[in-house]
């Protein structure tokens, strides 16, 4: 199958670890230019140099994703460097350990805000102009799972929920222009240890024991949960030729521990 993605330029926020980190790799699989933005200038630099020594084309761009000017900076910067940026994938996103409502500080909600929804608006803000400009653009938003409501992650589900409904009005405001936007929910995803760098969450911020790691899965339908490469697959797809008639669309990605109407 044809995914139309060859010469493509493809930007992926917070595209060097984990799940970003295959999502940037499997474009570059699919021939497109990649873009990494990310804070993680090692990572980014890891990630990137392992797609461009695989034969890909993959250039990292070291970003604070929260400023709303030094996203636009670096939005233009791909664009003078690689050419038109055709599909944005929003990737960035932050979660601290699970607490109930009543123990979480409102600095924690606050750091949950800035971390989860202003990467988001800032870089479809920066990249949306020129698409709609061309008449021609993908968005994907990386949302969780989360987002539906879920325990203990009142601050964290509220962003991503947030996160599913900007990318949605994205998709009914600028469909006219061409533009698609759908959203890709993950249920957990535990990286590999050299997947991750020495800034990702997964290093200080999330801790989860196997016990926990096993109910999660046990509540799956499919008892498992996904991988890294599972969410990627969703989010090519989505920005494909091939889904050309999916805008506004949320996808639980997850073995059926949420199903989303």
């Amino acid at each position: 199958m044809d995914l139309e993605l060859s010469g493509r330029v493809v930007v992926v926020t917070g595209g060097a670890s984990n799940i970003g980190r295959a999502i940037s790799q499997l474009f570059a699989t699919e021939g497109a230019t990649v873009a990494i933005l990310d804070r993680d200038e090692a990572m980014a630099r890891r990630t990137a140099g392992e797609i461009v020594a695989a034969g890909g084309q993959c250039t990292p761009y070291v970003v604070d994703l929260t400023d709303v000017e030094a996203t636009a900076a670096a939005t233009a910067a791909v664009e003078n460097d690689l050419g038109p940026v055709a599909v944005l994938v929003n990737n960035v996103g932050w979660n601290g350990p699970a607490e109930f409502f009543l123990d979480l500080s409102p600095e924690r909600w606050e750091q949950a805000f800035r971390l989860n929804l202003f990467p988001t608006f800032n870089a479809t803000r920066a990249a949306l102009p020129a698409m709609v400009a061309r008449r021609d653009g993908v968005v994907v938003s990386i949302s969780s799972d989360a987002g539906f409501g879920e325990f203990r992650m009142g601050d964290y589900g509220a962003m991503k929920a947030g996160v599913m409904a900007f990318t949605r009005t994205i998709a009914k405001e600028y469909g006219r222009y061409g533009i698609r936007a759908n959203t890709v929910c993950p249920g957990l995803v535990i990286p590999e240890s050299d997947a991750i760098g020495e800034m990702s969450l997964w290093q200080k911020d999330i801790k989860m024991g196997p016990t926990q790691i096993q109910n999660i899965e046990n509540s799956a339908p499919l008892r498992t949960r996904p991988e890294a490469r599972d969410i990627a697959s969703v989010v090519v797809y989505f920005a494909s030729h091939q889904a050309r008639m999916l805008t506004g669309q949320v996808l639980s990605v997850s073995g059926g521990f949420n199903m989303p109407r």
